[in-house]
């Protein structure tokens, strides 16, 4: 079960998922049943997943799950043997890929358009990216060798490499063959009457069950081709973090990041953050 964090290669991991022959993926990529739904009971949970009983494994990725407060004991009432799936990335990149997610969605408007307004617009930029605070529930509710760990930098340096390390975790077979996937960058489009009505045309599919669909389209060379060919990086159309505000948010998550790392006996591989 992939639990997030949210804008942390959490569609990396659902595509990787896909590709292992003894995998079942839920079509609708965030079922959100321990964190939003879970009123709507076991069996709504597992209709997602019906088509794949004859798998080995069934699973789903939710990144509500990893700020949830309630999503850790729910999921392992469940089933206590539940292997969870964590993807990380440096938070200051987290919080500012999480503002360009809302201008694309056009969530924002007026001032709040401007990074340093809405990280006072929305708290959640920052606390999404307090990763020890979120990630010591599930520590304290599974065991650790239940817990696998990817950091979206290593995805993005070699993402064939995460594939296989992912596949060794859960001790399942490798596809015949990897379609490399890397972690996705926030863009907008060229002509973005087009790129808006595909991006609705695949969240309704999504919706109506039919993620895995879709993603697998997705790979296809002649849509993948379309799609680079009218996307264009927000990043280009969004006004940069000032260098101010980043000095800010690392002495912020600094004290978080160390915790982080000793909660997972390891260095964390963001430059920002190494220890001098």
């Amino acid at each position: 079960m992939g639990i997030g964090a949210q804008k942390c290669a959490s569609t990396w991991l659902y595509g990787a998922l896909a590709q292992f022959p003894d995998v079942y993926v839920s079509d609708r990529k965030e079922v959100d049943f321990f964190s939003y739904f879970y009123d709507h009971g076991y069996e709504w949970y597992e209709r997602h997943f019906a088509e794949g009983a004859q798998r080995r494994f069934r699973g789903e990725v939710s990144p509500s799950y990893f700020i949830s407060s309630d999503a850790p004991q729910r999921a392992h009432l469940y089933n206590r043997d539940l292997l969870i799936l964590v993807t990380l990335r440096d938070p200051v990149e987290r919080a500012y890929s999480n503002h360009l997610h809302e201008v694309r969605a056009g969530h924002l408007s007026g001032a709040n358009l401007v990074f340093e307004t809405a990280i006072e617009n929305n708290p959640l930029y920052l606390n999404q990216g307090r990763y020890a605070h979120h990630l010591q529930r599930w520590f304290a509710t599974f065991p650790r060798e239940q817990i696998h760990v990817t950091f979206q930098e290593d995805v993005k340096a070699d993402s064939l490499a995460q594939t296989r390390r992912l596949a060794a975790f859960m001790g399942t077979r490798e596809p015949e063959q990897f379609v490399r996937r890397s972690a996705n960058e926030s863009v907008d489009y060229k002509n973005r009457a087009v790129g808006m009505m595909l991006w609705r045309l695949g969240k309704r599919a999504r919706k109506a069950g039919l993620g895995a669909v879709v993603e697998q389209v997705k790979t296809l060379p002649g849509i993948r081709q379309m799609r680079s060919a009218n996307q264009k990086s927000l990043r280009d159309a969004t006004a940069p973090m000032r260098p101010e505000t980043e000095a800010a948010l690392v002495r912020s998550f600094e004290e978080d990041v160390r915790a982080l790392e000793s909660l997972l006996g390891t260095q964390v591989p963001w430059k920002r953050f190494r220890a001098s």
